[in-house]
């Protein structure tokens, strides 16, 4: 059973205090080389900014409201807690809510994401949250066009201003709002495709890893597979999680690693893996890996 945070709770309390602090201390530990924390000045607020590795393990939100939006590949997730239990694929753009003061388990591939812990409750202009309402929005992914919205602009509001800003309020406040306006409804089942096989996988693999300084298609990688465009895409993200081109981009990073591991420079990398640009294989790579290759050099000699 979900307890929702009391409207009589007292912010300045030291007990409270401390405990808000030891819930951001046990953030930032877990993030440790991974990502970045801003915090409020009260600690009722918290936004994370993180490539977090695999994980598996027990999960403990405390008094926080969590809410996490998928900013990288796709990854499969398991949660449970607070009575509710959200499994399936986390696609980019799509957002996790994890109840107050749920205890449980997860298990998760490696993800990208902007996370935010909030307190229900810590200011009196923010609406009460249902605690039932909430339990059952986390039973599945939500896909919201306003939250994603304001969930990245604080994301970038953090970034430059931090955390204690009357525009972070507003964000803050108008999240709150948006949660309990959203049809919980049953949790969605995908549809399910059959995973490309070993040997169709192959011989794509084959084909890409012979191609990629080139011009490489989804309609190529669909003749190697033996299948028409749209079965291919579908075969390879049952299989994968991941689109085509994104598969792509990600055999590509692969190989400049191994190539940037030999010593290459950057912009003969860049030509190897198919890029003419060497400034869009940095993006590139820095979006697939979380770094600019030069750094990504220097962390990997470390």
């Amino acid at each position: 059973m979900i307890k929702p945070l009391q409207s009589g709770t007292d912010f300045s309390d030291p007990g409270f205090n401390q405990r808000a602090a030891c819930d951001r201390a046990r953030i930032e530990q877990h993030l440790t080389g991974h990502g970045q924390v801003h915090a409020d000045d009260r600690g009722t607020s918290m936004l994370v900014s993180a490539n977090y590795p695999p994980f598996e393990g027990e999960i403990d939100n405390g008094p926080f409201l969590r809410i996490a939006l998928a900013t990288g590949r796709a990854a499969r997730i398991l949660q449970q807690g607070g009575g509710a239990r959200l499994e399936g694929l986390w696609r980019q753009g799509t957002l996790a809510i994890s109840p107050p003061h749920s205890r449980g388990f997860a298990k998760a591939e490696r993800t990208s994401m902007i996370g935010l812990a909030l307190l229900p409750g810590s200011d009196g202009t923010e609406p009460d949250l249902d605690p039932d309402h909430v339990s059952a929005l986390a039973g599945r992914f939500q896909d919201d066009a306003l939250l994603v919205s304001v969930v990245t602009a604080l994301h970038h509001e953090a970034a430059i201003h931090g955390a204690s800003t009357a525009f972070f309020d507003a964000g803050r406040a108008l999240i709150l709002r948006r949660l309990m306006e959203l049809k919980a409804g049953a949790p969605r089942r995908e549809r399910q495709h059959h995973p490309l096989p070993d040997g169709r996988y192959n011989r794509v693999l084959d084909y890409v890893e012979e191609s990629l300084g080139g011009d490489i298609s989804v309609a190529r990688m669909a003749k190697a597979a033996g299948l028409d465009s749209s079965g291919f895409t579908r075969a390879l993200r049952a299989r994968t999680g991941l689109p085509p081109y994104a598969w792509l981009t990600q055999r590509r990073m692969i190989r400049a690693q191994a190539l940037l591991r030999t010593g290459m420079p950057v912009t003969q990398v860049a030509t190897h893996v198919g890029y003419a640009n060497p400034g869009k294989f940095a993006s590139a790579f820095k979006r697939v890996t979380g770094h600019a290759p030069s750094r990504w050099v220097r962390l990997d000699e470390d």
